[in-house]
């Protein structure tokens, strides 16, 4: 049996958050030498981050504290733990973070070019938090090395390796945010595609799920290749303030992730539980419909669903115990039985 939490879940979700924002501005405080190597120019970005750590937390501990989720979280952290089963199920999680998190392969079984929009979006934005986190909150830096025609990398303050500006290193070091721009920007371009074109998905699209992410990483990533083009192409014009449009666009999807649909990348990893849940169910033993006497769901879910049923409030009684196709034929036997005015069929 799985208890409840007794303490409030808001209770809890704003300590958790207050707690990552905590560790945040401590990593940017400490990491950056309590301040000396922090750039100010970034420092909106850092505070950006501080308030969307704590947005995410909040979101995250309150989606999880769901009573289903919460239910499924639990057992599938006590399938995971069994001592016979740690090796195999680590195994198995190698596997599933694989295709689930580094090669999303949900997402080709739908759509190969869904799939292709799915990874430019993803893995740019990825490559882009890799590189600004570390640098705004002044963990990463860039130094002349003692030859005077290298660069060195710092991080916290300690020199990690000198790199040719030149080279192919110091090619990837200065374009990074532009290669995962153009990474976001063709992973756009093909789901706003999809969007316009597609009749099914615009059947089941909103503003506020699909379309409004899309602008927001089109925005962050085009202002971000403006930046580019103001310094290589245009002599520095415009630069100050496509800069402040950039941060104003970069500031607005990190306040906006937390509470839309690209909050699903904080909750992905927690959902790859769910697939040792429903190993279990299927080797599990299984319920019998108390009519028919056929098997037709695995105990496991059967037990878990009731309960979760009893803590929103809903208690269906014995029909909990009956099989969906029962369910049907009980409700065209009460509708009959409606019709000619026959008592209830139980």
């Amino acid at each position: 049996m799985i208890k409840t939490r007794t303490s409030s879940p808001q209770a809890i979700a704003m300590t958790g958050g207050i707690l990552m924002a905590t560790l945040i501005f401590c990593g940017i405080f400490f990491g950056s030498g309590r301040l000396t190597r922090f750039d100010s120019p970034l420092a909106a970005y850092s505070a950006a981050t501080v308030l969307a750590g704590f947005a995410f937390s909040y979101r995250y501990l309150m989606w999880i504290q769901r009573p289903a989720t919460w239910r499924y979280f639990l057992a599938s952290l006590k399938l995971f733990f069994r001592p016979k089963a740690l090796v195999r199920n680590s195994v198995k999680l190698v596997g599933l973070l694989w295709n689930n998190i580094i090669r999303q392969k949900f997402i080709d079984n739908r759509s190969h070019s869904r799939w292709m929009a799915h990874m430019g979006m993803a893995w740019g934005c990825l490559l882009a938090f890799a590189i600004t986190f570390p640098l705004s909150w002044g963990w990463v830096q860039f130094g002349a090395a003692p030859d005077g025609h290298r660069y060195t990398v710092e991080f916290m303050g300690m020199t990690q390796f000198a790199f040719d500006p030149n080279g192919p290193i110091g090619f990837l070091m200065f374009n990074g945010l532009n290669i995962s721009a153009v990474l976001v920007l063709t992973g756009v371009a093909m789901a706003m595609h999809r969007r316009i074109f597609q009749a099914g998905a615009q059947a089941v699209q909103t503003l506020e799920n699909d379309l409004i992410p899309l602008i927001l990483l089109f925005a962050v990533s085009i202002t971000g290749l403006m930046i580019t083009a103001s310094y290589r192409l245009m002599g520095g014009a415009n630069f100050g303030f496509i800069s402040l449009l950039h941060a104003f666009t970069v500031i607005i999807l990190l306040l906006w992730m937390p509470f839309g649909k690209l909050f699903h990348v904080i909750q992905r990893p927690a959902q790859l539980g769910v697939a040792y849940y429903k190993e279990e169910g299927l080797i599990g033993p299984k319920v019998t419909c108390a009519r028919s006497g056929e098997e037709y769901q695995s105990k496991l879910h059967h037990d878990d669903l009731v309960e979760v049923m009893k803590e929103v409030g809903t208690d269906f009684g014995d029909h909990q115990n009956l099989s969906p196709q029962e369910k049907r034929k009980l409700i065209a036997l009460n509708q009959i039985a409606e019709m000619e005015g026959q008592p209830f069929v139980g």
